[in-house]
Parts: C-alpha cells; sequence; structure tokens
C-alpha cells in the first residue's frame, strides 16, 4: 500500500490564503480555501492500493476538520483504527507509525494532482527511479513520492509543472481550466 500525505490548515477566516484574503477578504478567502481542498481530495478519489493521510494544522483542530470534510467527500465512513474509509477512500488523520513502501506528499492547494496522474506518476517507483517530483508552476514542489527501499543510484523522475493556487489570479486560471465546474461546485457549497 502507498501513502500519500497532505497538509491542510484548519480552514477559518484569517487563518489560510492570505494573499487572496488581502484582496477580497479572510471570509472569501476562507470560503475558496474549503473549495480547492474538497476539489483537490475529490480528485484524489479511487486512487487504487493507497491511503491519504491528512495532516492538520493546527494539531489540535483535526477533529473539526473531520466534522467539515468527512461528509463532503462520502455520505458514509467506517472508521477503524483511526482509519476512515468509503468507497473510493481510505484516509488517516494523523502520525501512525504504519511502514508503507511507496511514501508520497502532495500539496491540497493543486487540485489538478488527480488520482490518474498519481497513479502515472509512481509507476516503476522503486524500480526505475527512486524519487519522483513535481515541480509547481510558480516555483515550489506540488508533489514529492520516494520508496524508502530502493537504491538512490536510480535517477529521478521529473513530473510536468502544475499550478498550485494561492493568488486571485490562480484561482481564475482554475476556474477556466477543465477542473474549473468542479472548483466552482465546491466553491458554491461552502456558502
Amino acid at each position: 500500500m502507498r501513502l500519500l500525505t497532505l497538509k491542510i490548515q484548519e480552514p477559518l477566516p484569517g487563518l489560510v490564503l492570505p494573499e487572496m484574503a488581502a484582496e477580497h477578504g479572510p471570509e472569501e478567502a476562507a470560503r475558496r480555501y474549503r473549495a480547492i481542498v474538497v476539489t483537490t481530495l475529490r480528485q484524489l478519489r479511487g486512487l487504487a492500493d493507497a491511503r491519504l493521510r491528512l495532516t492538520i494544522e493546527p494539531v489540535d483542530a483535526d477533529e473539526a476538520v473531520r466534522f467539515w470534510l468527512l461528509p463532503r467527500l462520502a455520505d458514509r465512513w467506517q472508521a477503524e483504527n483511526a482509519v476512515f474509509r468509503a468507497e473510493g477512500w481510505e484516509i488517516d488523520f494523523g502520525g501512525g507509525s504504519d511502514e508503507f513502501p511507496i511514501q508520497a506528499t502532495g500539496e491540497i492547494l493543486c487540485p489538478h494532482l488527480g488520482a490518474r496522474w498519481v497513479h502515472t506518476a509512481l509507476l516503476g517507483l522503486g524500480r526505475t527511479t527512486h524519487r519522483v517530483v513535481g515541480p509547481a508552476t510558480d516555483g515550489g514542489e506540488y508533489f514529492t513520492a520516494h520508496a524508502p527501499e530502493s537504491s538512490t543510484e536510480l535517477p529521478p523522475r521529473i513530473l510536468p509543472e502544475l499550478p498550485v493556487i494561492q493568488t486571485h489570479d490562480h484561482w481564475h486560471q482554475a476556474l477556466n481550466s477543465a477542473l474549473g465546474p468542479a472548483l466552482k461546485r465546491a466553491w458554491e457549497e461552502e456558502a
């Protein structure tokens, strides 16, 4: 099984998307943040043989985020040992000492990072490459993965650039992309 870790801020006004908040106010920035998070996670639905690990900041907000987020992803969840499962989902909300042969980190503000993209990015990891890196269009990375047991002599794989939504312009570019309808629907649900 593979592990994909994504970091989520508690989506409260004044705590998320500071550049957007400066332009459109903290309430609208928080609403957009929630829409981006939901859209990104919906894109990751059905990622085969994988668990999503959501690390919440601040750490004492994990229960509040669970109550907000899980009903937006599926109607019914089964919880077992702090792992939440629904059709197409396996999610946990923190640490755990589980060993995963493939470990990845994704950027929650990159809704183009979908299940098919991740699956394709991880092909051959540990056999033909030791590390996968996805550079964001404005700097940084939207995705990294490695197989801890693989040889570091294998070459890394660099993925095509993808946008990360942090500003008003990024938001409008995403609305005008193929993901626009899904993002707009999530934004309307957060009203």
